[in-house]
């Protein structure tokens, strides 16, 4: 009876266990369409220049950017969905209809988010024409789009995929270096 009793018990503990869960694994960065992120965006003008760390969270359709450090802002949010975008600073908040428009309050230059998007992936922008390059194992290594040049020299498998953790991009005398520190897709 004892017996009987330990091995229902021992069963129904097992049954309420969960798996453990998987890390995704993807074939290609398209696949990707959601992420958490984290790293350094550093940025130049003619004028001025700072950086600031940053935790950047994508979901389809949706997103937000969190920046802290010498931003000449202190920290700041950026947040996205369809049509709408919100900037949170200690100086203010400010809305408009995207968030490249809002990007230009942090750094002096239109900085276009939605092409980013894709760009932080090692992926053209489909949005626009586009010329690339690519390197001996099929990543982009170069981009011209929108009047940005970009240059994609680091990358790293995560989730069985190849992705940027550096992007060095310039127009016309504007200048900004995305660092990625930590690519978790699927999250």
């Amino acid at each position: 009876m004892k017996r009987a009793l330990l091995l229902a018990v021992t069963l129904v503990m097992a049954a309420c266990q969960t798996p453990p869960t998987q890390p995704a694994h993807y074939q290609h960065a398209s696949q990707i369409t959601q992420w958490q992120m984290s790293g350094r965006l550093g940025y130049r003008t003619a004028s001025d220049g700072g950086s600031a760390n940053f935790d950047w969270r994508q979901r389809p359709r949706e997103g937000r950017i969190h920046f802290s450090g010498p931003l000449g802002m202190g920290s700041a949010e950026l947040s996205w969905q369809s049509r709408q975008a919100t900037l949170k600073t200690a100086k203010g908040d400010y809305q408009a209809a995207s968030p490249g428009e809002l990007a230009w309050h942090l750094t002096g230059f239109w900085l276009p988010v939605s092409a980013l998007e894709y760009w932080a992936r090692g992926l053209p922008w489909p949005g626009a024409p586009a010329t690339t390059a690519y390197d001996d194992g099929h990543r982009l290594s170069h981009l011209d789009q929108l009047g940005w040049s970009l240059d994609f020299d680091r990358y790293d498998t995560v989730a069985g995929v190849a992705l940027p953790h550096r992007i060095k991009a310039s127009q016309q005398g504007n200048r900004f270096t995305l660092l990625i520190k930590d690519w978790q897709p699927g999250q």
